[in-house]
């Protein structure tokens, strides 16, 4: 057709059009090609089938004629059957493909690897997006992709490897976990298993006795770890803020009093006389990590109890590593609390 068209290029540009009612030569050839296209479906179908057949030897690794497939794909276009012969077709065959990949590599992958399989896939048939495939197949083929590689796992994948990446602090596989999951409006489930994640890693740290005198460490180790992934995984997204912030105060006060008694005591600690080797900036940056663990307690009265006798002790005995410092805690107790909080603690300094 393109030789015929070069050939009549002149009647094309002169005759046709300036005779009314007679199409180009490329339209008319196209329209016969169409007409014999559909008394032959055996063709069509065999021409389908060949290229359905070429794109998944390409999916499989195999090396395959793209240009070819453009220029099919460019005919099935111009004949104004691409949508209706090849996408519907190509898109079921997808969707078979990767229902059957999705399965298998759950199975024989762990997470962080079937992670980077999934953002991989979605990355290749991207880039077939851009070689041959038409512009409006894209976005139902990646939701084809997304559907069958993640959506139909998303619990799965969460039961399988979440617990071993929070544990691990495996800040990058849990990023690309957030994204994928991002794409598939599954940040709830996420979401979810951050919160019984925190309850239950939580509740060893906080109900086994004889691990009190670690409970304040391990928990403000803890909620450093919390807090750089949500920084740096979960794109500080306010939902994970929130969830991580009620199961961190559901852990905090499931045995009631004595956390706030140890924090207390932790802070006794670190403000007596004697704790060689720590600068008035470490003891004040410990100081504010401390009061994040207060804001959490809901026994301030029992908090207060402890330190207002530890604070006695220290300034009677002369123990205490730093009047600055002492003011400085009790000054953000104030702001925390208010005045009314911090009043008697204030008078011991008069």
């Amino acid at each position: 057709m393109l030789m015929i068209r070069s050939i009549a290029l002149y009647l094309d540009r002169t005759y046709v059009k300036q005779t009314p009612n007679v199409r180009s030569l490329w339209d008319m050839g196209l329209q016969l090609f169409r007409k014999h296209l559909s008394l032959a479906p055996e063709v069509d179908h065999k021409t389908v089938t060949g290229l359905l057949r070429m794109i998944e030897s390409e999916r499989l690794g195999e090396a395959v004629d793209r240009t070819l497939i453009n220029h099919l794909l460019q005919m099935f276009t111009a004949l104004g059957i691409y949508s209706g012969s090849f996408e519907k077709p190509f898109l079921e065959c997808t969707s078979e493909f990767y229902a059957a990949e999705g399965t298998k590599y759950m199975q024989q992958y762990d997470v962080p690897d079937y992670l980077k399989h999934v953002e991989t896939r979605l990355h290749e048939e991207h880039e077939r997006c851009l070689l041959y495939l038409g512009d409006l197949t894209r976005k139902p083929l990646i939701a084809t992709v997304e559907r069958q590689l993640l959506e139909r796992h998303i619990h799965a994948i969460l039961d399988k490897g979440f617990m071993m990446l929070m544990d691990g602090y495996r800040i990058e596989d849990l990023q690309r976990m957030y994204s994928l999951f991002s794409r598939v409006n599954s940040l709830e489930p996420l979401r979810q298993a951050v919160s019984s994640y925190i309850r239950r890693t939580g509740q060893g740290i906080v109900m086994d006795e004889e691990k009190d005198k670690d409970m304040v460490p391990s928990l403000l180790e803890f909620k450093a770890s919390l807090d750089s992934i949500w920084e740096e995984s979960f794109s500080k997204n306010e939902g994970f803020c929130n969830h991580i912030r009620d199961a961190f105060e559901h852990l905090i006060n499931i045995r009631q009093n004595r956390p706030a008694e140890l924090i207390a005591k932790f802070l006794d600690e670190k403000l007596r006389a004697g704790n060689k080797g720590t600068s008035e900036e470490e003891l004040e940056g410990t100081l504010d990590k401390v009061l994040v663990l207060f804001r959490f307690i809901q026994g301030k009265d029992v908090f207060e109890a402890f330190y207002k006798k530890d604070l006695a002790k220290r300034l009677l005995l002369g123990k205490s590593a730093s009047i600055d410092a002492e003011k400085s805690m009790i000054s953000k107790l104030k702001t925390e609390c208010g005045s009314q909080f911090t009043n008697k603690l204030e008078g011991m300094f008069k």
